[in-house]
């Protein structure tokens, strides 16, 4: 991977000059007493570090309501797909959410192609940023491998003082900064590879530990699939769906048909939807598949470091945290069940 060092001002400039020229740019933005992506209006605006905003980046390539198409019944039927990409540059994502872009990538490119993802997707160049502290008291990206990006990203800066230490993942992320960047030199790496150092030690020491391998935890859950956990914390669940909405790797919709009252004209909508609402398995003669919180919990749980971590090869949660925080009774955090899970392992 190359890599350049870009002035911090000099890459502001770029950018303010992009939006100056009617680019659309989104960036973390602070929203009362959280942090929010936004479209900007300035650099000024960005908030580099924490707190970490409330919703993942993913919106932006899948949004939580979107039009597929719109049909019209007359003498024969007309059937129009819709699909809105717009330029758009999402700059100052962290680590985490890159990777849950990434993971979606594959999961929207795999056999039938999604059109209106994979064309959101190219539309979206990605400029990230490195957390060099923890940016939430719940995150554990440090467990979960996610401190760096794994693919998907145009360029990933890391702050070096005056500089923007800036490795490339694209030509287009290459082209973007060609006018204003010099190559790295190795003190430039010695200088990055202590930063780095200093932040692994940070994290080791205030991100909650992840007992289990990593690797192991596909084995962990397929082990303890009638464990009484399951049933214990679902006990406690709301089925508010919550961490399902706060998932940057969650990508489950519901699709829904709009008819207009003179039955000749209607569209076609997906919407966001989450495995731990009740109406998720919900099938038409009313049967609902997973109606214990329980076994809902578990379901949403193997998904991320089970089925999709052995399918993919990698865990499908990035331990961004916000699930954990969103959940009203603290019964959802990934790391804790998994820790759970295997403490109890030798008491059995």
């Amino acid at each position: 991977m190359k890599s350049y060092l870009v002035s911090k001002g000099d890459f502001l400039e770029l950018i303010d000059g992009m939006i100056e020229n009617g680019k659309e740019v989104v960036a973390p933005v602070k929203q009362e007493n959280q942090a929010n992506f936004k479209r900007i209006k300035s650099t000024k605006d960005i908030l580099w570090s924490g707190p970490q905003t409330v919703i993942s980046p993913k919106g932006f390539v899948f949004p939580q309501e979107e039009e597929l198409i719109e049909y019209e019944v007359e003498d024969g039927i007309w059937v129009g797909s819709k699909v809105e990409a717009k330029s758009t540059v999402l700059l100052g994502i962290h680590p985490c959410d890159i990777n849950g872009i990434a993971l979606l990538d594959k999961v929207f490119a795999e056999k039938n192609l999604d059109e209106n993802y994979l064309k959101k997707r190219e539309s979206a160049t990605i400029i990230g940023v490195e957390c060099l502290t923890p940016c939430s008291p719940e995150s554990f990206c440090y467990r979960k491998g996610s401190v760096l990006p794994w693919d998907g990203f145009d360029l990933f800066l890391t702050d070096v003082g005056d500089d923007f230490f800036v490795e490339v993942g694209s030509e287009a992320g290459k082209t973007l900064i060609s006018g204003i960047s010099r190559k790295t030199i190795q003190s430039d790496a010695k200088k990055l590879k202590k930063i780095r150092e200093k932040r692994d030690n940070l994290f080791a020491k205030k991100q909650r530990k992840l007992k289990p391998k990593l690797e192991e935890l596909p084995k962990l859950l397929k082990e303890n699939y009638d464990s009484p956990i399951w049933d214990e914390r679902g006990a406690k669940c709301f089925g508010c769906g919550s961490c399902n909405m706060v998932c940057p790797t969650c990508y489950c919709f519901d699709v829904r048909d709009c008819v207009e009252i003179n039955l000749k004209k209607g569209s076609r909508s997906r919407f966001w939807d989450g495995c731990m609402l009740t109406d998720f398995t919900r099938i038409a003669s009313g049967e609902i598949f997973r109606e214990e919180r329980g076994a809902r919990l578990r379901h949403r749980t193997n998904r991320k470091d089970f089925y999709l971590f052995e399918k993919w090869g990698r865990t499908f949660c990035t331990g961004c945290g916000r699930c954990g925080k969103a959940c009203l009774t603290k019964i959802v955090d990934p790391l804790d069940i998994e820790n759970e899970l295997y403490g109890r392992k030798g008491r059995r």
